[in-house]
């Protein structure tokens, strides 16, 4: 099932896992996981206006849904599940952090309009690295080429624009969210999330070898998707 906005790809029959990507990425980033249910997954690059998800959901009768959320998308999956309770039964929030600088915002919005292809190769190896080496590689050889190619400026601008202005206090996470973030995650600091997690009484796992994209590493828990 496919709208302008949304694509459904029934798998399984079970219950659907919406995933939400983060910056200057779109879902193709979630291709090959391990997910134990149908996907949908948003048809363009995500910058935080998913309302259009709540009419897609009540129209093709596939809620309640489990929310994926990276970075980015976790702003937007904890946002959705408190503005639409009824139509989210989990939400499991990755890379995440209370708010980005205004100043680090803005640096990136520079280095993006001074050279848009430095600028998201050098954001695309902060995401990995120093861990995930294996998962870096991979994503260099095959997505790095299409977002360079495919990734206009003005869309780009517009997902920073949104990081600008969004935060997430511990009162905007759902009931029941689960946190899961990397050890050696050098966009959102562990430290954050942890605080975060506890000011919330909100479930929080940490993984070691992971880094910002800790979806992509070994001792992901999938099966908080099965919840």
């Amino acid at each position: 099932m496919t709208s302008p906005d949304w694509h459904y790809e029934r798998r399984t029959g079970s219950r659907p896992v919406v995933l939400l990507p983060g910056w200057a990425t779109d879902a193709r980033v979630f291709a090959g996981l391990p997910l134990p249910g149908d996907v949908i997954r948003p048809r363009n690059l995500l910058t935080g206006d998913i309302d259009s998800l709540a009419e897609f959901l009540i129209e093709h009768k596939c809620a309640p849904v489990t929310l994926l959320g990276w970075s980015l998308g976790g702003f937007a999956a904890a946002h959705f599940a408190r503005r639409y309770p009824s139509l989210v039964e989990h939400v499991l929030l990755v890379g995440i952090r209370r708010r980005y600088p205004a100043e680090q915002i803005e640096e990136m919005r520079r280095a993006l309009q001074r050279d848009r292809a430095r600028c998201l190769t050098g954001f695309s190896r902060q995401c990995f690295l120093p861990a995930q080496r294996e998962e870096y590689r991979r994503f260099r050889a095959t997505l790095e080429p299409a977002y360079l190619a495919e990734f206009a400026e003005a869309e780009l601008l517009e997902g920073l624009q949104y990081l600008a202005a969004v935060t997430l206090e511990p009162e905007a996470l759902p009931p029941g969210v689960t946190i899961v973030h990397g050890a050696q995650d050098i966009i959102a600091p562990p430290l954050e999330a942890k605080r975060l997690a506890e000011d919330a009484g909100a479930a929080l796992q940490v993984l070691p070898a992971a880094g910002h994209a800790a979806f992509l590493s070994e001792g992901f828990p999938w099966l908080y998707l099965t919840r």
